[in-house]
């Protein structure tokens, strides 16, 4: 097993073409990337790949983490963030923890377990994790609750059945003499469904990949109580399609894990082989949705949290078209003052060490220019950056004053503050100091404006 950091040293590996094969394949895909972000030579490079950088039979991770699965190789990749701390490979437990708990707050990425999931389990292998999760998640689901659905087919009868589809009829079986072939539509009262054929398809994938007895003797229980169910493979455009009530909302949370089994599954020749698997997410988007989601569920009440609000453009071009879409990563909104707005931009990145040094603070001037170029289209005098702390304590944050130059002299304030995203020595308390130290920096966000008011 080589276990690496984004961004961090570079390692060793045997299969080197395999490896690369696997992930143009995964890349193609476009499974858990934004295709927009891509160049035009990325494009139209069909040996592209983001995931790791090459350099002879050396590896290095660039900023996706999870775990790549080639045969009995297995390469995990753990946030940058943890880079830095002594002996953090030896606290992978603690790391998926932090993995675990961020994706229980992200809307876009969703990863169907909750965040107290691992506290009994002492496997500490991605793989296996994820393979423990997604079977106890499967065993207990089709268990507790049996699904028998009706389900729509379309078959030829010779006696009818529910109704019958004319156009396919005459397709089908009237223009080649089929006479008796009655095409018809009609949905049957069945165990074994299209769910659930899904669920024992991800199950013999999984039960070929695991290693671990207590993964292979839940996953065989699985397929044992699905044993009416037939066995047919299934891809993830078959999950895509499916809807569920609210009656079956566990199932639906089940599907999710399926989409993550089958996305990136790489095709072979044996149906049940899953030895090349990837599961793989860019860390800048989990940093953005997480902190997104943690806005929405714990200050909702008194802020209005938009997530990537994009419906403004920039400028007009000369013929009157709208150009430069503005897309914020997060926008608040005071409920009680909608006058106060506040532009939220999150930037997963590691500011140096010595960054208090720097008069510019290790923000980057593009950055700036481009949420001051936004925060004067929306009439928005604060601005948030949001980075994840670099040590287990927070560095103060840093403020700065933006003049606009216009005659009624008005201020664009920007606060870049750190949040505490993890901690080793501190994690079951980190979701209590994130939650103050958010609620500190928005309150004084509103304080400043309170007493801009007062003086004018």
């Amino acid at each position: 097993m080589i276990s690496l950091f984004e961004y961090n040293e570079w390692k060793s590996i045997k299969n080197k073409d395999d490896l690369l094969l696997i992930l143009q394949g995964i890349w193609k895909q476009r499974l858990f990337v934004d295709s927009e972000t891509e160049t035009i030579e990325e494009q139209n490079d069909k040996r592209f790949q983001p995931f790791l950088n090459f350099d002879g039979n050396e590896i290095r991770a660039n900023n996706y983490v999870g775990f790549i699965q080639n045969d009995e190789e297995v390469i995990e990749i753990y946030p940058k963030v943890f880079r830095n701390t002594e002996n953090a490979i030896e606290k992978k437990e603690l790391m998926l923890q932090h993995i675990f708990y961020w994706f229980s707050y992200c809307r876009k990425w969703k990863f169907p377990f909750n965040k107290a999931s691992l506290d009994t389990k002492d496997i500490f292998e991605f793989p296996e994790l994820i393979i423990n999760l997604m079977a106890n998640q499967f065993l207990e689901t089709v268990s507790k609750q049996p699904l028998t659905i009706y389900q729509q087919l379309e078959e030829a009868l010779q006696t009818p059945r529910g109704s019958i589809n004319f156009k396919r009829y005459i397709n089908n079986s009237f223009s080649h003499g089929n006479f008796q072939n009655i095409d018809c539509d009609y949905e049957p009262f069945l165990f074994d469904n299209k769910i659930n054929r899904i669920i024992k398809y991800c199950s013999r994938l999984l039960l070929n990949q695991t290693k671990f007895y207590e993964n292979q003797r839940m996953l065989q229980e699985v397929i044992f109580i699905l044993d009416e169910v037939d066995d047919q493979p299934y891809t993830l455009h078959d999950i895509e399609r499916i809807t569920f009530n609210s009656f079956f909302e566990d199932y639906s949370i089940l599907m999710d894990s399926c989409k993550l089994i089958l996305s990136q599954q790489l095709y072979s020749n044996n149906t049940y082989d899953l030895s090349q698997w990837c599961l793989l997410f860019p860390m800048e988007y989990i940093f953005e949705d997480f902190f997104a989601g943690f806005l929405e569920e714990k200050f909702q009440k008194e802020w209005k949290v938009e997530y990537q609000k994009s419906e403004k453009y920039l400028a007009t071009n000369e013929e009157g078209k709208n150009v430069f879409n503005m897309q914020h990563d997060i926008f608040l909104t005071l409920k009680e003052n909608p006058d106060l707005k506040v532009i939220v931009d999150t930037k997963y990145k590691l500011r140096p060490s010595s960054f208090k040094t720097d008069l510019k603070k290790g923000i980057e001037q593009n950055d700036l220019y481009q949420m001051v170029s936004y925060a004067f289209k929306r009439g928005c005098t604060d601005i948030l950056l949001v980075y994840p702390n670099l040590s287990e304590t927070l560095n103060h944050e840093d403020k700065f004053e933006i003049d606009s130059g216009f005659p009624l002299n008005e201020k664009i304030n920007v606060t870049a503050i750190e949040i505490p995203f993890w901690s080793f020595t501190n994690f079951y308390k980190l979701e209590t100091e994130m939650e103050k130290s958010i609620t500190k920096n928005l309150n004084d966000i509103k304080q400043k404006n309170q007493l801009t008011k007062i003086i004018l």
